[in-house]
């Protein structure tokens, strides 16, 4: 059943084909026989045949028919079936199922057997590119190394692209010999440029990882002129070279060559931009990351919102900050829409510069309120959906096939409903008409099954922030919906309810300085609220906020026993305080960069600072920048003019930690 003499993936001919005559209903002959079963011989370059022409879908029902009638025949064949099946099941994104048809054939595939050599090379190499796109690099390169003695030549090309991409970061002169020995390959074929340029991209890659800049730009100006020169035609190889000469001519010193070399990957310079996802979270500080480290990640964006692959092009470091940064990225999701604005070529590939956040977990208003739901749902024995993925984009289908599901067996318990709706509510992606309609639906169920106040209110408040009244569904003021609210008999009396709507409306009211002494006056009465403990979080978080307002108005006592009575040390409550109102500073369009302008590029940061007591922005940080290292400095050159109100923070000297801003960059028409 091999198939070496014509290429382990290579289709074979079509020997013999059937033509079935329809019968007419007058017609008198006898029924049909049933047409014979083809062999297995004849199925099997069926499948292959399917591959070829890349019928994913039908090569793989014909390999799942094979699987199941070799189950109980030749071991050595049923091995060969399932890696090639695997192919089918990658190719349709099924990873996790191809990984475990590709170990399970590998465990009986002969070693011995040179007539699987082939057979042997190439699953090893697919197994090791789905770890590598699981982020897995350990792995990844295992199967690599097990692919490479495999083959000889060109045909090594793929494991070796694998070896350097999986091992520069953790061991970068192991992976430096082995782009020498790709290159040595790519040598012998002088007439394939693009063959030369794949590793001479890789092999400064690995020079811009071991901190070796100017080795590095001439490498990868070596693969950019074999690609081409910098002109106006792109493509992946184009992208890839040019973008990582950049890094290196930055790295070097270069900063205005590295601009230009950018400039011609067409990075931050098409019509519509490159939007920025609805969800981008830095990966935080920590066990693998330090605040002084430095990455660029290469990512795709998927039609539905979700990242494709993201791999680590660039890390100021050796070690695993690499891959940290990477996960970070698999992480994000965009908005469909925004998805399908971004032109194809760079939703395949784009890069950004990343650093890590410093910005501790603090509960939002939100998070409080959403234990209390999740509470009573325990009681009423219901869990939260399944987290089967992290981001909003890869959830959202689950969860509303999930609905789907519930809602056909809910029948009279229409309970189990409420921890897909409020998941559903909660994710970033969903479109502000839907996060109403699950809103609405989830607080309905909750008031008729008498859920708890707490619980109630954390679909109230959400629907009064987004203007739409909680009772009726129309729309109206923020303000006056949250006062409504705030009066209901339905919150009022319940301690913690009143409490979180009583913050939500301070926190809506402080945005306007003409309405401080409203914003006071609502939280006024949580000094004495009744039913709330002394070191409640929503109860002291209110206080610090009071405390602050009170130090605004230059009643500096007042601000100091509210603050005793909040129970919190200065430390503490830097984890519950939300953002001091700006007194000062705004974008202007001298924060544009002259260099950006005059290479035309547009993009956006995401920046990261602290503010003392005083109202001071410290440590400003870009921990997202697309195009990288174009509008990083600028970006923390404007928050620097920002200033703040005080905060009261006796004895401290951070006010508030951790506030984060989006800033877009876009040249005028």
């Amino acid at each position: 059943m091999g198939m070496s003499e014509t290429g382990a993936w290579a289709a074979r001919a079509v020997l013999a084909a059937t033509l079935a005559l329809p019968l007419s209903a007058a017609s008198a002959q006898p029924a049909a026989a049933p047409a014979p079963q083809p062999s297995i011989q004849q199925e099997f370059e069926a499948a292959a045949t399917a591959s070829a022409a890349r019928e994913w879908q039908k090569a793989l029902s014909i390999f799942e028919r094979l699987e199941a009638r070799l189950a109980k025949g030749s071991a050595r064949s049923l091995a060969i079936v399932r890696v090639r099946k695997a192919e089918a099941l990658d190719m349709l994104g099924r990873d996790e199922e191809a990984a475990a048809a590709l170990r399970l054939g590998l465990a009986n595939l002969p070693v011995s057997d040179a007539s699987l050599r082939e057979d042997r090379y190439l699953a090893l190499v697919r197994l090791g590119q789905i770890s590598e796109r699981e982020l897995d690099f350990g792995e990844a390169l295992k199967n690599y190394r097990l692919a490479e003695p495999l083959a000889e030549g060109r045909e090594k090309a793929p494991a070796l692209r694998g070896l350097i991409q999986t091992d520069m970061f953790y061991d970068a002169q192991e992976a430096l010999a082995f782009a020498d020995k790709g290159l040595a390959i790519a040598a012998a074929e002088p007439g394939d440029k693009p063959f030369q340029a794949l590793f001479r991209t890789l092999r400064g890659r690995v020079l811009i990882n071991l901190g070796r800049a100017a080795e590095a730009r001439s490498e990868l100006k070596k693969a950019t002129d074999l690609l081409g020169g910098l002109t106006t035609k792109v493509d992946a190889s184009d992208l890839a070279a040019r973008s990582d000469l950049a890094i290196a001519a930055l790295l070097a010193g270069a900063d205005e060559a590295a601009r230009e070399y950018l400039a011609w990957t067409g990075a931050g310079h098409f019509e519509q931009g490159f939007a920025a996802g609805a969800e981008m979270v830095p990966p935080p500080c920590g066990e693998d990351l330090e605040p002084g480290d430095v990455a660029v990640v290469e990512f795709s964006v998927r039609n539905d919102g979700t990242v494709g692959h993201a791999l680590p092009i660039y890390a100021s470091r050796q070690g695993p900050s690499a891959l940290a940064f990477a996960r970070a990225v698999r992480q994000w999701s965009w908005k469909p829409e925004d998805a399908a604005k971004i032109p194809p070529l760079f939703r395949a590939l784009t890069r950004v510069e990343l650093r890590c956040s410093t910005s501790g977990e603090r509960p939002s208003l939100r998070d409080l309120l959403r234990q209390d739901v999740d509470a009573w749902l325990a009681a009423r024995g219901l869990a939260p959906p399944a987290d089967t993925a992290r981001s909003s984009a890869a959830r959202l289908k689950p969860l509303q096939e999930e609905l789907a599901r519930r809602e056909a067996a809910a029948g009279a318990k229409p309970v189990a409903l409420v921890p897909v709706l409020a998941d559903l509510a909660s994710n970033a992606i969903v479109p502000d008409r839907d996060r109403v309609d699950y809103l609405r639906r989830g607080l309905a169920i909750a008031a008729a099954d008498r859920a708890p106040a707490p619980a109630r209110a954390w679909f109230a408040i959400q629907l009064a922030r987004s203007g739409t009244d909680w009772r009726t569904g129309e729309e109206g003021k923020v303000d006056d919906l949250l006062r409504a609210l705030l009066a209901s008999p339905d919150y009022a009396g319940d301690p913690r309810a009143a409490a979180a709507v009583r913050l939500e409306l301070a926190e809506y009211l402080y945005r306007d300085a003409k309405r401080t002494n409203d914003a006071v006056a609502v939280l006024a009465p949580l000094r004495s609220a009744p039913g709330l403990g002394p070191n409640d979080p929503l109860r002291a978080a209110g206080l610090a906020r009071l405390a602050s307002l009170q130090l605004v108005a230059g009643d500096v006592p007042a601000a100091r026993a509210t603050f005793d009575a909040s129970g919190l040390t200065a430390d503490q409550c830097a984890l519950l305080d939300t953002p001091p109102r700006q007194r000062s500073g705004a974008a202007s369009s001298g924060d544009f960069p002259n260099e950006a302008l005059r290479w035309g590029f547009e993009g956006w940061t995401v920046l990261q600072w602290d503010i003392s007591p005083a109202g001071v922005p410290s440590n400003v940080r870009a921990v997202v920048a697309y195009p990288p290292f174009v509008f990083d400095k600028s970006g923390t050159k404007m928050i620097d003019r920002f200033r703040y109100e005080p905060t009261f923070r006796p004895g401290a000297t951070l006010g508030c930690s951790g506030m984060t801003q989006r800033v877009r960059y876009q040249r005028g028409s």
